[in-house]
């Protein structure tokens, strides 16, 4: 573990800080996109030579009612577990975390799954927004 963990200290040191980029319009915040997270964490990764798996399972999918009660929505929730491989030593090092998803048509998997990957590089790598 301690050539992977030195990696993932430098990572960190790439990654403390994301810009919110995102507006949510309907409730008036700003967030940071999947896709800035991404990006740049995929980017520390690389330079770093940390090899990226994302494995993904659906763990429940209920029908809601929206807010407003006139339409049904579909809510996914999903766990991810990435496993970062580090490239030289063959050391890995996996990270777990769970993301929810509502969407009225086909798309709440991917909006858990894109919440969930989100959510475990912010949290593991300790990302600021």
């Amino acid at each position: 573990m301690k050539n992977i963990a030195a990696k993932m200290v430098k990572i960190m040191q790439n990654c403390a800080y994301v810009q919110k980029n995102g507006v949510n319009s309907f409730h008036g915040y700003k967030f940071a996109t999947a896709s800035d997270v991404l990006e740049k964490v995929n980017a520390s990764l690389v330079k770093h030579n940390v090899c990226s798996v994302v494995n993904a399972e659906l763990i429940d999918m209920v029908d809601t009612t929206n807010q407003s009660g006139n339409k049904t929505e579909h809510l996914a929730t999903v766990k991810t577990t990435v496993n970062l491989i580090d490239v030289d030593s063959g050391e890995t090092l996996t990270l777990v975390a769970i993301g929810s998803g509502a969407d009225v048509g086909d798309k709440a998997t991917a909006k858990a799954l894109t919440s969930s990957l989100k959510y475990a590089y912010m949290m593991s790598l300790a990302i600021a927004t």
